[in-house]
């Protein structure tokens, strides 16, 4: 028989064969190629070795001899290191070809790859094999899941790999630090598994950019320079890019950094696709997911809140991978048909009962297995088929052999679900509660089954303002079953989504309208059924809550509880529990009692020091919870102090603690300003094991931040937050317009704020001084450290600058942004002036008022108005006084606390002659203008020790003896007015 008649594949295995035997000498079994950046033309063929520069592939259509050769480049990234790359061009689409690759005397086996297909075909199926994190160093796992995978592939499809897959794609975190030794170790090696018969791609993970400035190694490894999509290329560090394999369109995405330029990218990306006849689908793939139920918090919220917006764009995008937690994960975004998934891999062990937990109602399932995914779409019907299988678990090693753990599919062309009714109560009916809503029956013209329904509540008929946003799936499978078998539970099984009843007291009285809708297994809603309108009688006015007047407690000290809007029964009641501890019978409190009355207060004594609680609100006698727990921390408050307020950039700051619990995981914790910890990790720390020592922590860059005293390895803060700043202009001040037309209104971005209740963004006309010339316009950011601002009025022509000022102050924190409105011309001067010497001050103080350039009539007086005043006969003045004189200065004093502004008036009326002067008159002691004198001035007055007039943190407020510096002399004049209110 002449090996011309043989079957295809025994060709193909005999002439390998030979192909090996031939060289067999020559073989180094230890290289392995990794194939990358495939088309339907062409492919990248990769591969190290530790000696030798000669960069040769030997390839052939598969079946036939090696009788093409092409030569590449060779990266010497280290002495024993060197990378090898050729590009194969020329190639025909959908063909499998057979090659091997050479360096000197070495020599791989021999491998088989297959092209991708060309965007023309519209038939057949293309599949994509997705992995997450591997990331361990000395543990292997990633081999033995891609093994399972690549056997389980070969058994669905009764194909070799390369024939049934077209590509793989990783999510990130190939390595755990980005240094040559892992990406050899961590991802190359183990990838061996799959590399050399499929391409696979990568996107950036948090951990690629660890020990690897400039993502030197990332670049080397990965050729992805000469990706483009419509003319869009691969960004300069290949970040992020757009490839299109058939009539796929992956966009790879950068969840670390680059954010600003990666936008504008992305939106050219999502517009040509979406008008592009060649593509039918968009996948999305970025480390840090959408959304997660584990490690709440710990998510890209720029993907969240930036990229998904501009995705969601192109009704072809289907489906967005993420990484970063290790398990596996599945939702649908809440007002889009896009599925987002966690392909979480086998990095460190991942699983419930770890970390802060939250059921997310646009995550439908999270599952802490080891697991992969078959992406399969379906070119004739226009389906994508997502089915994921599990190999392991982190306390079970690998014992599932993959398992099928989810699978769902998203249809293009597939109609959404009809319209549904509301039942239950007619429109308008007056109801008590408990009381059911319930929908019309499912519909689905394209056949699709139920997946989830949305209940909305509110105020109003336009939904603007709703009390109720509910969705829920038929499906919601959150935590497991524990030991021993660690088992997904479903939270919803015998739960009937298409009713929701409103419990007792789980609305307040007053008026209402309800509506409702479906969603299918497509990920498609319904249109909104319309609308009924209902009003709640016999219920409470106002929602169950509890409140402390502190979070720590002293030990002996009786912890007071206030207790409000409760359910008004006999047995309503208040417990107190250990940190850790279910309500329940098998769980008892530490201390309880039932209430008295809808609101009231509690006292428990008797409480052991040292230990962390949280106080619940319970109704009728049962483990109801109805009020959102209080934590709090019973102990002495440890005093931690800083060695100094201000650093500079690459300093490090020493902190000193003394009273503490001691305990073995109490730690300092240091934020940026603006940063909630628990919702985002610590920029430095160190544990502080001892009832008193000193630490210094890691060197900070500039910005504003926080310590804080934590305990029990947890994010329960028991001492006072102690504010400083690193470097100088710390703050970041932009326009997104700086040229304006006239009347066009700003719209500024600042971040890295001091996040203190008054800064504020200051406007000046160009060239003027803050402090002394004309504040042209403020806008308060409302103790925010970053975000953005539209004011509503726009500024007359001319030429401005605007910065981030501190705290009513004009002390400048920020760049300063140059702007312009209308042809910039600066318009002449008024010769009036009218300002006041400060516009914060004290009761008992003095207010300065001067003025020049006023028309110097005999009756012009000033007047100080209330701010909700309007000057007029019905509307006295609460001072005032004539000006006698076009140029004067006046004094205004005994006013009370609260919100003024001055006026210039005419001729004994009310025509004013210059724009109005607001000031505010704040108690004396009330340092933060909350109408009180407390512990929250004392943390003001604290913060403000050693600063002096013009330093960030002088706080004018504090300072008591007028010597325009804050020192302890201050403290105790405010530490008298505090113990004699």
């Amino acid at each position: 028989m002449t090996l011309h008649l043989l079957p295809r594949r025994l060709r193909t295995l005999l002439a390998t064969l030979a192909y090996a035997c031939a060289a067999q000498a020559a073989v180094a079994a230890d290289i392995t190629p990794y194939l990358q950046t495939p088309t339907a033309n062409s492919i990248w063929v990769t591969w190290k070795t530790a000696e030798g520069d000669e960069s040769v592939v030997e390839y052939g259509v598969d079946g036939g001899p090696l009788d093409r050769t092409a030569s590449g480049a060779t990266q010497t990234l280290a002495a024993s290191y060197r990378l090898h790359g050729v590009q194969l061009t020329g190639l025909q689409p959908e063909t499998l070809y057979s090659y091997r690759v050479r360096t000197g005397s070495q020599l791989s086996p021999v491998f088989r790859f297959r092209t991708q297909p060309t965007a023309a075909r519209k038939s057949g199926h293309f599949r994509i094999l997705v992995t997450g994190d591997h990331q361990l160093r000395n543990d292997d796992r990633h081999t033995p899941l891609l093994q399972a995978a690549k056997a389980k592939i070969q058994a669905l499809t009764g194909q070799p790999l390369e024939e049934a897959v077209h590509l793989m794609l990783n999510n990130g975190d190939q390595v755990d630090v980005g240094t040559l030794d892992h990406y050899e170790f961590v991802h190359m090696k183990p990838s061996a598994v799959v590399s050399g018969n499929l391409a696979i791609m990568t996107a950036l993970g948090n951990h690629e950019t660890y020990y690897d400035p400039g993502l030197a190694n990332w670049r080397a490894h990965n050729f992805y320079d000469g990706i483009s999509y419509k003319g869009l290329a691969a960004a300069a560090d290949e970040s992020y890019y757009a490839h299109q394999v058939g009539r796929v369109l992956l966009v790879y995405l950068n969840s670390e950094s680059n954010f600003a330029a990666q936008a504008e990218w992305l939106r050219k990306v999502v517009a040509a696709a979406n008008v592009d006849p060649d593509v039918d689908w968009v996948i999305s793939v970025v480390h840090r997911p959408y959304q997660a139920e584990q490690y709440v918090g710990d998510i890209s919220q720029w993907f969240r809140d930036t990229a998904m917006p501009i995705l969601a764009g192109t009704r072809k995008h289907a489906l967005n991978i993420g990484a970063h937690h290790h398990l596996y994960a599945r939702g649908q975004t809440r007002d889009w048909p896009v599925y987002h998934i966690i392909s979480g891999g086998t990095a460190w062990d991942q699983f419930w009962g770890q970390s802060t937990e939250r059921d997310m109602d646009d995550v439908q399932k999270t599952i802490a297995n080891w697991t992969w995914q078959l992406i399969d779409f379906d070119l004739d019907a226009r389906t994508m088929k997502v089915s994921s299988y599990a190999e392991g678990h982190p306390k079970l090693g690998f014992a599932y052999s993959s398992r099928l753990v989810d699978e769902f599919e998203r249809r293009l062309d597939a109609a959404g679900p009809d319209k549904p009714e509301l039942t239950g109560s007619a429109d308008g009916a007056v109801v008590t509660l408990p009381h059911g809503f319930t929908l019309s029956p499912f519909r689905s013209p394209s056949g699709m089954a139920l997946n989830s329904t949305q209940f909305q509540i509110s105020r109003d008929a336009a939904f603007t303002g709703t009390v109720v946003d509910l969705i829920r799936d038929v499906e919601n499978v959150y935590g497991d079953t524990g030991a021993p078998d660690y088992e997904p539970v479903d939270i919803h099984a015998g739960v009937d989504i298409e009713t929701y009843t409103v419990q007792p007291y789980g609305l307040n009285n007053g008026s209402y309208y309800i509506r409702a809708r479906h969603r299918d297994a497509n990920a498609e809603w319904s249109p909104w059924s319309d609308a009924r309108s209902f009003k709640v009688e016999g219920s409470a006015d106002g929602d169950p809550a509890l409140r402390l007047a502190k979070k720590v407690w002293a030990p002996g000290e009786p912890v007071v509880i206030e207790y409000m809007n409760g359910r008004g029964k006999a047995k309503d009641w208040v417990a107190v529990y250990r940190k850790g501890q279910t309500p329940g019978s098998a769980s008892p409190s530490v201390k309880w009692s039932y209430v008295s009355g809808i609101s009231g207060q509690l006292a428990f004594s008797g409480l052991a020091a040292g230990v962390e609680y949280y106080v619940a609100f319970m109704t009728d006698d049962s483990y109801v919870e109805i009020a959102p727990r209080m934590p709090f921390y019973v102990g002495d408050m440890p005093e931690l102090t800083i060695s100094k307020t201000q650093f500079n950039a690459g300093e490090r700051p020493t902190f000193s603690w003394s009273g503490a619990p001691a305990g073995a995981k109490d730690w300092i914790g240091v934020y940026r300003v603006g940063q909630t910890p628990g919702g985002i990790g610590s920029t430095v720390w160190a544990y502080t094991p001892t009832e008193s020592g000193t630490v210094t922590l890691g060197a900070l860059n500039k910005g504003y931040y926080y310590a804080a005293f934590f305990i029990n390895d947890a994010y329960f803060e028991i001492s006072d937050r102690v504010p400083f700043a690193v470097g100088s202009e710390i703050a970041s001040v932009s326009l997104v317009k700086s040229a304006l037309a006239s009347g066009e209104r700003l719209d500024i971005r600042f971040s890295d704020g001091p996040g203190t209740a008054k800064d504020y963004i200051g406007v000046f006309r160009k060239g003027a001084t803050p402090g002394i010339d004309l504040l042209v316009a403020y806008y308060y950011v409302d103790g925010r450290a970053g975000g953005s601002l539209s004011p509503a009025d726009a500024l007359p022509d001319g030429e401005y600058f605007l910065a981030l000022y501190i705290n009513d102050s004009y002390t400048e924190v920020s760049n300063r942004v140059d702007f312009t409105v209308g042809a910039g011309s600066e318009p002449q001067p008024d010769p009036r002036v009218f300002g006041l010497a400060g516009n914060l001050i004290r009761t008992g103080d003095a207010l300065t008022v001067n003025w020049s350039g006023m028309p110097g009539n005999a009756t012009d007086w000033i007047g100080v108005y209330r701010s909700t005043q309007t000057p007029g006969s019905s509307s006295p003045s609460v001072q005032w006084r004539y000006a006698g004189g076009a140029a004067g200065t006046a004094a205004f004093s005994g006013l009370a606390a609260g919100e003024y502004y001055v006026a210039f008036l005419l001729n004994d009326g009310y025509e004013e002659a210059a724009p109005r002067l607001p000031f505010t008159v704040r108690r004396r002691g009330d340092i933060n203008g909350d109408g009180r004198i407390d512990v929250a001035d004392r943390d003001a007055q604290r913060a403000a020790l050693g600063s002096c007039e013009g330093d960030a943190r002088y706080q004018p407020l504090a300072d008591f003896d007028a010597d325009r510096c804050i020192s302890q002399a201050d403290y105790r004049l405010w530490y008298a007015l505090f113990t004699k209110q």
